[in-house]
């Protein structure tokens, strides 16, 4: 929890506005944690950074531009914003387009990616996701102020004071990126679109989140259905578990949810890994967690 909640400088949260994987799912039995995909916003004090760009960005877009124009009238400074990507699978890259904070000329927006190779790799990112035959338009019809930042996984990022990201490369198609951020003395770490092999743990994420106030990682999959998808690049919700209590974190969440679970079924999963590990949450949209 903040130590400080009535000191703005001290917060650090996170919100998550997609946690579904691979393709958006809404359905009367997925409204509870929702069928946006990838999506998270932490606040660290008066620093906004996002974390993937899927169909949950809309939303956040939206309630962005609503707190710009509170800003605005008060004759405040509106402060930059920050967007990292994990990889540009569709999932985690179909929002983009629609991000309203991309339209307004007032706004800066940082961009960040470390997954592909190559010189401009993020902006070449975009413009590829954003082209005929499969958008009408490029990022050229953005009015923002987007400053793209490439990096190499292992890198350490620092978008802002007091703000430190370790990067981490995961084993995933394409490649993938996992993030940590530290910030007055806490943690949060987003570890999704990773894979392993069974009965093998990968140390290198262990020690990645070692200690970690919250830790958010792929659980698309059990273990039971794991020898079926063990080729799609995802992991399950007990291994992420196992990590978790590997690392010491104090809590994990379940990330990156099947298209197919349903809201009943993500319950009994939370139900059993409480019974293992209490410190458990499932993420759904909306979920608000102080650090």
């Amino acid at each position: 929890m903040s130590r400080k909640p009535h000191d703005d400088t001290k917060t650090f949260s996170a919100k998550f506005w997609g946690a579904r994987g691979s393709m958006a799912a809404t359905s009367e039995e997925t409204q509870k944690y929702g069928g946006n995909t990838a999506c998270v916003e932490l606040t660290c004090g008066t620093h906004t950074l996002i974390f993937d760009a899927g169909s949950g960005l809309r939303q956040l877009g939206d309630d962005i531009v609503g707190n710009h124009a509170r800003l605005d009238a008060r004759g405040m400074e509106r402060p930059p914003l920050h967007l990292f990507f994990t990889h540009c699978h569709y999932d985690h890259i179909s929002g983009l387009p629609f991000f309203a904070p991309f339209y307004d000329e007032k706004t800066t927006v940082h961009v960040y990616s470390g997954h592909l190779e190559g010189p401009d790799r993020t902006m070449r990112m975009m413009q590829d996701y954003m082209s005929a035959p499969f958008f009408p338009v490029g990022p050229e019809v953005f009015r923002a102020q987007i400053v793209p930042h490439d990096f190499e996984p292992g890198d350490v990022l620092t978008p802002e004071r007091g703000v430190r990201i370790s990067t981490l490369s995961l084993d995933h198609h394409n490649g993938c990126v996992g993030y940590r951020i530290d910030y007055d003395g806490r943690s949060f770490c987003y570890i999704t679109d990773t894979t392993h092999t069974e009965g093998e743990h990968d140390m290198r994420i262990v020690e990645f989140c070692k200690g970690t106030q919250y830790m958010v990682y792929d659980a698309t999959y059990t273990d039971s259905e794991f020898d079926r998808f063990r080729d799609f690049g995802h992991s399950t919700w007990q291994e992420g578990m196992r990590l978790a209590q590997m690392a010491k974190a104090e809590r994990y969440c379940l990330f990156h949810h099947r298209p197919s679970r349903s809201d009943n079924a993500l319950d009994a999963i939370v139900d059993e890994a409480r019974e293992t590990f209490p410190a458990t949450d499932a993420a759904y949209e909306g979920m608000v967690v102080q650090i």
